[in-house]
């Protein structure tokens, strides 16, 4: 009897041990914070996918502003984080708060081997690397109604001289063809400071758009005066926008697309943004009620301006690397492309394009990683700026031009250029 307890014994421990081991296990937990945000929950499901292949439970915290949440709560439990503006992970980098990525190896290539220059400069601070992108939106697109455009045979989205003459005739014939609404409470001039950047862009090409987004040319410059007046030629011509100049700052942006699809509105185009798609009512179709297109070129073509969010290494260690490479990985992604209302778009240039079944994501997919090829996409200007001047000044200086209409144009200029 005793032979058998004395087999017996250490196998009962052997088992007793790995039970109690298997029991209390727990895997690492990891954090990650940002902003709340249209396809949250196929992004949370894209994190579910991560916790299971690498055993790590992650949790998505939805913060007001991600940025200020890390400087003012020096306690936190953070280990990545979402920041939707360049300047949020620079001036985190400023201050010590987060790791540079400069050695992160993404899909078997350094991180900065996947993303744009532009895209790289943005987030890099003293030639260190601080963040990787999650996506990305455009803003350079034209919205139309398909039923009301098909009436004028010589409307095409070739280039953008040839468009707005040819607006200008129909408005001319008496049928006003844009809509403009662009009023958004104190906030209104926002719209076509989107518009000034895409038409810099397009007219002048990168080094211009550059030395305008770094402020290195005052407002009053023949460039961007010869781009402000591109806009005033759209707004100010007579009958070209719905419910004349004054649309513009006195009629609610959000109301586009009713307006731009009622059929008893002439208007049919609106030059707005990838935010244009989420106040279209669920009973339009694209491609039967309504489709985009890239703003047409001016001088140079594949150019499109937007924005994105990028992530950032809050805890540097083992487990929020694994992950933060996950998330940047060409293969990130894969599920929230699949779901038909998805709106992802990676800007990992390797993300295969077959991965998306939404035809208006595809769209704005193509155009902007044709434009991420050639280093074309630009990031809104007006985001990168100061935020006084970018977020303030220059939103007030479009709100007045559009209500005290062109010939204020130099007295603004000046005024603006004190403040540069």
């Amino acid at each position: 009897m005793s032979k058998i307890v004395r087999y017996l014994f250490p196998i009962a421990f052997l088992f007793i041990t790995f039970s109690f081991s298997f029991i209390a296990y727990d895997p690492a937990e990891l954090t990650i914070i940002g902003p709340e945000f249209h396809d949250q929950d196929y992004f949370e499901e894209e994190l579910n996918i991560i916790s299971n292949k690498l055993n790590v439970k992650i949790k998505y915290k939805g913060v007001t502003d991600p940025e200020s949440y890390l400087i003012n709560n020096p306690d936190h439990n953070v280990s990545l984080a979402v920041i939707p503006n360049p300047q949020g992970v620079t001036n985190l980098a400023d201050r010590g708060l987060i790791s540079n990525l400069n050695s992160l190896r993404i899909d078997e290539n350094l991180i900065q081997d996947i993303y744009s220059d532009h895209l790289v400069d943005l987030v890099s601070l003293s030639g260190d690397t601080y963040a990787g992108w999650l996506r990305l939106f455009p803003n350079s697109l034209i919205w139309y109604d398909i039923s009301k455009i098909s009436q004028y045979e010589n409307i095409n989205f070739q280039s953008f001289d040839s468009l707005v003459s040819e607006t200008k005739k129909i408005a001319d014939d008496g049928v006003t063809p844009w809509c403009s609404n662009s009023e958004s409470s104190s906030s209104t001039g926002w719209i076509q400071t989107n518009w000034l950047e895409d038409v810099i862009l397009s007219k002048y090409g990168p080094d211009i758009y550059d030395r305008w987004m770094n402020m290195d040319i005052q407002v009053s410059n023949v460039k961007i005066f010869s781009s402000i007046k591109v806009i005033g030629e759209l707004l100010f011509y007579p009958n070209h926008t719905y419910g004349g100049s004054k649309s513009a700052y006195n009629y609610e942006f959000r109301n586009l697309p009713k307006i731009m699809l009622n059929p008893n509105n002439e208007c049919f185009m609106s030059w707005s943004g990838h935010y244009f798609r989420y106040y279209i009512p669920d009973n339009y179709i694209y491609g039967e009620d309504y489709g985009v297109a890239k703003l047409p070129y001016i001088n140079i073509e594949n150019t499109v301006v937007g924005i994105g969010d990028s992530i950032v290494l809050v805890n540097n260690n083992e487990v929020s690397m694994k992950v933060i490479s996950q998330i940047l990985s060409k293969d990130f992604g894969q599920t929230w492309s699949s779901y038909r209302d998805s709106e992802y778009i990676s800007a990992n240039k390797r993300f295969e394009i077959s991965n998306i079944n939404n035809d208006l994501t595809k769209y704005e997919f193509e155009i902007l990683h044709d434009a991420l090829i050639h280093d074309l996409f630009r990031y809104d200007a007006s985001e990168i700026m100061p935020r006084d001047f970018g977020s303030n000044s220059l939103w007030k200086f479009f709100n007045d031009y559009m209500q005290q209409g062109p010939s204020s144009v130099i007295k603004l200029l000046n005024e603006l250029d004190k403040e540069i």
